[in-house]
């Protein structure tokens, strides 16, 4: 939304904040709401502050979502707000049991294994780069799809470390992850191996000279946080708090993005 931009020729869309925030937060408390089982064995004292608070958590994120739609079509564009509109219904089937089965409870999306990562993978790039960059002409569409496979990297790793946190609760209310599925530290492997064939192919494309010499700077970054994560991996399930430094890393890494993506060409 602000870092990446000036990488495929588009400048930052501020006009987009309110409503990207509106959405965040509205599919996030959706989210909460339903990780019941989870939260109770993860996080009790979260689990009784959302249990006292059902009613007003539901209505607050109907009226975000709604707000952040209305809001959409009015600042940005009636084009722009159909892309904002399927990642919303992206995150409500993810959050909100609504597929039904034969036997059983209906299930969410994020209950089903090969899903369970991929859709917020998939939903944050759409929702702060190709979201944002819509109203914008002349962009440069190769290295705007590099920079939201960059960004999925990213965020797939920050999921798995997420899911790694969450192991024991994911377990009990049969939410199939990489971490439930393979173990900790092969979970761990995948996004290592995934970001690795993003750096590659961008180092590829920097040797050819279809990119700048700069992109190795994203290269470098998006290998670095699953590196790490990995390195981590036996004490990201002991310690919730090393999930929320991994992401503070990422805000981090977004820093020099901003500042070197000025000079690209």
């Amino acid at each position: 939304m602000w870092a990446f931009p000036a990488w495929y020729g588009s400048t930052p869309s501020w006009a987009t904040v309110p409503s990207i925030t509106l959405a965040a937060f509205g599919i996030y408390q959706l989210n909460r709401l339903f990780d019941v089982v989870e939260d109770e064995i993860n996080d009790p004292g979260a689990y009784e502050r959302i249990a006292a608070a059902k009613t007003a958590m539901r209505s607050a994120a109907i009226l975000a979502i709604c707000a952040s739609l209305l809001l959409s079509a009015v600042l940005v564009s009636l084009r722009a707000t159909v892309v904002l509109s399927i990642v919303l219904l992206l995150g409500i089937l993810y959050s909100v049991p609504t597929l039904r089965r034969a036997h059983g409870k209906p299930r969410r999306l994020k209950q089903i294994g090969s899903l369970k990562n991929a859709i917020p993978s998939l939903a944050w790039p759409l929702a702060t780069i190709l979201y944002p960059a819509i109203p914008h002409s002349d962009l440069r569409l190769l290295p705007l799809l590099l920079a939201m496979t960059c960004l999925s990297c990213i965020v797939f790793t920050i999921e798995v470390a997420w899911d790694i946190r969450d192991l024991r609760g994911d377990v009990t209310a049969e939410v199939r992850t990489l971490a439930t599925t393979l173990g900790v530290h092969r979970a761990l492997l995948v996004p290592f191996m995934v970001s690795s064939v993003q750096a590659s192919v961008l180092v590829l494309l920097v040797s050819y000279g279809v990119l700048s010499a700069l992109w190795l700077l994203p290269a470098g970054l998006v290998v670095l946080l699953p590196g790490v994560a990995f390195l981590w991996r036996d004490a990201l399930a002991a310690n919730r708090d090393l999930s929320h430094v991994l992401v503070f890393m990422n805000v981090l890494a977004l820093l020099p993005i901003y500042v070197v993506g000025r000079w690209v060409v």
